[in-house]
């Protein structure tokens, strides 16, 4: 594959990472995608790989020299272990070495980190187990020299996106409004694109 890239995506295959590739190449960036199989739209700019596999990622980075890599990962692999932690770790890890002070974006979700307690029961009863897996790798990351930013996004849907979102830092909105996919992307490129976000935690929401 030949580099370098823009962007190099982990993540890229599920419904919001499959939206940020697409919209990221219509701004004209280069992009790339480390994924496990093929999927529709990714011809050569697949590099395959396992998240699981630290090497795999290494050699992602290596392979497509990104400017700047995003990491949607989350969810159970096929043998249900969960990569909500260890996948993005690897990628942390990964950039930390072969991509010394670039820039990394990690989308994990609204209740992570010091926004946990402020979840009601039901949702740190349900969503615990992820919330806190996504917490190891935020933790990680805001101890690293990359240049990072971190995007928590609401609940999400898969409707049309309105093409606006809620951007915030400190406590989270409740009840917060649930935002498309589509607008999750739009955020997450609005915010690579903006030098003043690298080392600060965002919460996305719909806007009204």
């Amino acid at each position: 594959m030949d580099a370098p890239h823009d962007l190099l995506v982990f993540g890229g295959t599920g419904k919001t990472g499959a939206l940020l590739v697409g919209k990221a190449r219509a701004r004209g960036l280069r992009v790339a995608v480390m994924a496990r199989r093929d999927a529709p739209g990714l011809a050569d700019t697949r590099v395959r790989g396992d998240a699981f596999i630290a090497e795999d990622c290494i050699r992602a980075i290596k392979a497509t020299q990104p400017r700047a890599v995003v990491s949607l990962l989350g969810g159970r692999n096929d043998k249900g272990a969960r990569v909500d932690a260890a996948g993005n770790i690897n990628v942390i890890e990964a950039a930390r070495v072969h991509q010394p002070g670039g820039r990394l974006i990690l989308l994990t979700s609204m209740g992570c980190g010091e926004q946990y307690d402020a979840m009601p029961t039901q949702v740190r009863q349900m969503l615990g187990e992820a919330l806190r897996a996504k917490t190891e790798a935020e933790q990680l990351l805001r101890t690293s020299a990359l240049a990072w930013t971190i995007v928590r996004p609401g609940g999400l849907t898969n409707d049309e996106g309105a093409g606006r979102y809620a951007l915030s830092e400190g406590p989270p909105p409740w009840p917060a409004p649930y935002i498309a996919r589509a607008d999750v992307a739009l955020a997450v490129l609005d915010v690579l694109a903006d030098p003043a976000s690298t080392g600060r935690v965002y919460t996305v929401v719909g806007a009204a």
